[in-house]
């Protein structure tokens, strides 16, 4: 393999199961490193980005080559050294560090965890000897539990007897297909406080939920927001339309708001629900207007 080239490689049975789903997994996994490169390239003090090149591709297993493309380094660094390749190298030894950090994991499920991995994206950077470039911080638990999510739900497509590897020069990790992560459980994981509250509230109605089965479209305080209407007596009435609600049309309800903070003080996420509903309020009529 050339320098700063890396390697996803697919393994499956020939002939067997939905050949989309070989397909869907390598662009899943494509989208994902992008998305993860950008970040670790963006934690750097200056204005870094990163994209990928793809080299080459080979069936068989299905089997793709690519380069980290580096865009943004100071002219005063490249001056100094091929920082690109540097980089490159660096984006290289990150990824393997996060897949072999997951390769044994069953599930993630403490702020802690993630800290670990965060010190040795620190430890790498410093190895690589960019002494050139403003300090290297990790990029948030947030941000790579949320790259990591992408990665999993990639190779969710896979059936059973399939696998995915990641290379780079002599270095091989497989992709762990039995780590348990979802959206829920990275809020868990960031969240470190939630606190909750009720009070009567106007909410301004954007898509109301017309068969009972999905989350209605509300403004509440500035914001865009989805809430349930837990209000079953009021939901009866308004299924069976003998109350009239429209979009722009406002409601003043009890409304359920549940805020989790994470470890730095930061709103991990919001969630909403509409317990009683005591008034529809109609927007002020418009005059006529005449010519």
């Amino acid at each position: 393999m050339e320098e700063n080239e890396f390697e996803i490689k697919i393994d499956f049975k020939p002939g067997e199961g939905d050949p989309a789903r070989i397909f869907k997994a390598m662009s899943g996994l494509i989208d994902s490193f992008q998305s993860l490169d950008s970040h670790l390239a963006s934690s750097f003090d200056v204005a870094l980005d990163a994209s990928l090149v793809l080299d080459n591709i080979s069936a068989g297993s299905i089997k793709a080559k690519f380069r980290d493309l580096i865009e943004g380094l100071p002219d005063e660094a490249l001056k100094e050294a091929e920082w690109k390749k540097i980089l490159g190298h660096f984006l290289l030894k990150a990824k393997y560090a996060i897949l072999e950090w997951l390769k044994d994991k069953k599930e993630i499920s403490h702020r802690d965890d993630v800290r670990v991995l965060e010190r040795e994206l620190v430890k790498i950077a410093e190895e690589t000897d960019l002494k050139q470039l403003p300090a290297y911080t990790s990029p948030s638990a947030e941000v790579l539990l949320s790259d990591i999510l992408g990665v999993q739900e990639s190779l969710a497509y896979l059936s059973e007897g399939d696998s995915a590897t990641y290379r780079y020069g002599e270095n091989v990790v497989n992709f762990n297909r039995e780590l348990q992560i979802s959206n829920e459980i990275v809020r868990d994981v960031l969240t470190k406080e939630v606190v909750q509250s009720s009070g009567k509230r106007v909410v301004k109605v954007k898509k109301p939920d017309y068969l009972g089965q999905s989350m209605w479209g509300l403004q509440y305080d500035g914001r865009s927001i989805d809430a349930k209407i837990t209000d079953t007596d009021w939901l009866f009435l308004f299924q069976g339309r003998k109350l009239d609600v429209k979009p722009g049309d406002s409601l003043r309800v009890m409304l359920y708001e549940e805020i989790s903070y994470g470890y730095e003080g930061e709103i991990v996420h919001r969630h909403y629900e509409v317990e009683k509903v005591y008034e529809i309020v109609k927007p002020p009529k418009q005059g006529n207007i005449s010519f």
